[in-house]
C-alpha cells in the first residue's frame, strides 16, 4: 500500500530568515503594544488567518513574507506609519518590503485601492477578525463578502467562521 503521507519540504535558508524576521517583528510589536493582551491577541489572529490564506492561495515567498509582516503590524496606522517603518528597519527588513508593507497597512481599510494579492489577503483576514470582534450582523457580513472578498480561501474561511 503506497504511503500517501507527504513530508513537508525542508525550508530554504531564505525561508528560515524570513520566518525569523517575522518573529522578530512580532516581538517588537508586542513590546510596542506594551504587551496589551487585547492588541497582541488581535495581531496574532489576523496574522494566523493571513498566513493560512496566503499559503493556501500559493503566494510567492516574497508576497507571503510581506503579507505576514503586514499582518503583524497592521493595527498601527495613520500618523504612526513612520513607527512601523522604523520597527521594520530596526528588524533588518529591506526597504522594498518595508515600503510595500507600509502601503498595505496604510490602505488596509481602503477597499478600492487593493492592487496586489497579498494586500487583498490582508484585508480579508482583517475583516474576518473585525466581524468576529464587533459581532457584525450576518447581512452586513454577506454584503461585504460579496463586495470585497475575492480569494477562494478567504471566502471559505469566512463561510466556516460564520456558518454562512
Amino acid at each position: 500500500m503506497p504511503d500517501n503521507h507527504h513530508e513537508p519540504k525542508p525550508l530554504t535558508e531564505a525561508q528560515k530568515k524570513r520566518a525569523a524576521d517575522v518573529k522578530l517583528v512580532a516581538l517588537r510589536m508586542k513590546q510596542y503594544h506594551d504587551s496589551d493582551p487585547v492588541k497582541v491577541q488581535r495581531f496574532v489572529r489576523v496574522y494566523t488567518l493571513a498566513k493560512s490564506i496566503g499559503e493556501m492561495e500559493k503566494l510567492s515567498d516574497e508576497e507571503q513574507y510581506d503579507l505576514e509582516l503586514a499582518a503583524v503590524v497592521h493595527d498601527v496606522r495613520g500618523d504612526r506609519i513612520p513607527v512601523v517603518r522604523d520597527i521594520l528597519r530596526e528588524c533588518g527588513i529591506s526597504d522594498a518590503s518595508a515600503m510595500h508593507v507600509c502601503h498595505m497597512v496604510e490602505n488596509a481599510e481602503n477597499y478600492e485601492h487593493i492592487s496586489t494579492l497579498d494586500h487583498q489577503i490582508l484585508v480579508e483576514a482583517k475583516l474576518i477578525v473585525d466581524f468576529k470582534e464587533h459581532n457584525t450582523p450576518e447581512n452586513e457580513i454577506i454584503r461585504k463578502a460579496e463586495d470585497i472578498f475575492i480569494t477562494n480561501t478567504g471566502k471559505l474561511f469566512l463561510k466556516r467562521a460564520f456558518q454562512l
